[in-house]
């Protein structure tokens, strides 16, 4: 009854903030989740996420037996969980071996649907600022209405809106506020039809994601995949450095006006360099709508102090991407995101009531951080190993 007295406002439906309201719930406490999308169907959500060790132990903590056991309704069927490297001819260069830390494929509809259910989540609430009154926080939203709280969580991803306003919002005794930033490269993604004859034409990725490593700074990255239908697709995603941001294709929207000159971007580079005649097949056949929004590639700076908690009272704090975002050449974001959600839940369950909101928060961003900025430097230095990779072929 003392968790259900206290009231938790969650800025984001992402899978981090779904999987700690989940957690949130089940311990008691009075969760509710705002989300600037207008449904949970209004934007796509991608296609699979791999999620490891960390990320399963995550869930299995904060989901409910019932819901933990549902999850292999989630797993993505025969799209093989390894990593091949190979050239832009399809020559493998190496394999990553399995191990006993194999990634485990969730379609991510499916996965963010089951973290949905019996989750309080207002739709359409678009964050414009927050502020601490006596002894909570309020949320001020895009509509006019303000919601209050005893404790704030952006769970709101790399642009996080929660983050942009903590110097403005606290100008004095502000601490380690962790810096996102654009590295300039951006994947551009679509998908077409599984059929057996992409499983001939495309032989590594029966296995599982295959990584093209191509000329000038280009990369493509193919797996099998589902949609939510659970229909097979193979799913490919173009990464490359963006050097002109007023470009036709540079626009983030899913209309098919967008699309088109977004899918003939890709052709174009596909078509000037030399890539293998089945790769290029992969992108000539795919129908523009199905291109996706295109995917900004951040990191994070960390502060060279340690001060936590980053804000006086302890009653914000920052989850997943909205605090340590990372470039994806790891497959680390989602997990850490999830393991975020497991420590603040846990850390909540059993602090003292009344909760020392300044102790909580101190001690789940050192525990936090710590690991983040782990797994943001491996991150990132996977991209370099790539990178350097590319230029030694040239």
């Amino acid at each position: 009854m003392q968790n259900q007295d206290t009231s938790i406002l969650i800025i984001g439906a992402g899978l981090g903030g779904l999987a700690l309201a989940q957690g949130l719930v089940n311990a008691g406490f009075n969760v509710t989740v705002f989300e600037k999308d207008q449904s949970a169907t209004s934007r796509t959500q991608g296609y699979r996420i791999s999620i490891r060790s960390l990320g399963i132990a995550a869930l299995t903590a904060l989901l409910t037996p019932d819901k933990v056991n549902r999850l292999s309704a989630a797993k993505v069927a025969d799209v093989g969980d390894g990593f091949t490297c190979a050239n832009e001819n399809m020559e493998p260069l190496f394999s990553v071996p399995l191990g006993q830390d194999a990634a485990i494929q969730f379609l991510r509809s499916e996965l963010r649907n089951l973290l949905l259910e019996d989750i309080k989540v207002a739709w359409n609430k678009q964050l414009v600022t927050f502020e601490e009154q006596d002894d909570h926080v309020v949320a001020h939203f895009e509509d006019g209405s303000s919601v209050g709280g005893d404790f704030l969580i952006g769970c709101d991803g790399g642009a996080s809106m929660v983050r942009k306003l903590l110097p403005s919002v606290y100008k004095s005794g502000l601490g380690s506020v962790p810096n996102i930033i654009d590295i300039n490269r951006v994947a551009l993604g679509g998908e077409i039809d599984r059929t057996p004859e992409w499983d001939t034409l495309l032989p590594l990725n029966t296995k599982g994601l295959v990584r093209y490593v191509g000329p000038n700074s280009h990369d493509l990255g193919v797996c099998f995949s589902e949609r939510a239908d659970r229909s097979p697709t193979v799913f490919w995603a173009l990464t490359g450095q963006i050097e002109d941001r007023n470009a036709p294709w540079y626009q983030f929207d899913q209309g098919l006006a967008f699309c088109k000159p977004l899918l003939d971007h890709c052709k174009q580079i596909m078509s000037n360099e030399s890539w293998h005649e089945n790769l290029k097949k992969l992108v000539y056949s795919t129908p523009a709508e199905s291109m996706m929004v295109p995917w900004l590639f951040r990191t994070t700076q960390f502060p060279d102090s340690n001060q936590f908690p980053m804000v006086p009272s302890g009653r914000v704090t920052l989850l997943g991407d909205s605090a340590h975002a990372m470039v994806p050449d790891r497959g680390l974001g989602g997990n850490n995101a999830l393991e975020d959600a497991r420590l603040l839940t846990s850390l909540l369950v059993c602090s003292p009531k009344p909760i020392d909101w300044q102790k909580l928060t101190a001690e789940y961003e050192e525990q936090m951080f710590a690991r983040a900025k782990k797994a943001v430097e491996d991150s990132y230095a996977a991209a370099e190993y790539f990178r350097n990779l590319r230029s030694a072929k040239k």
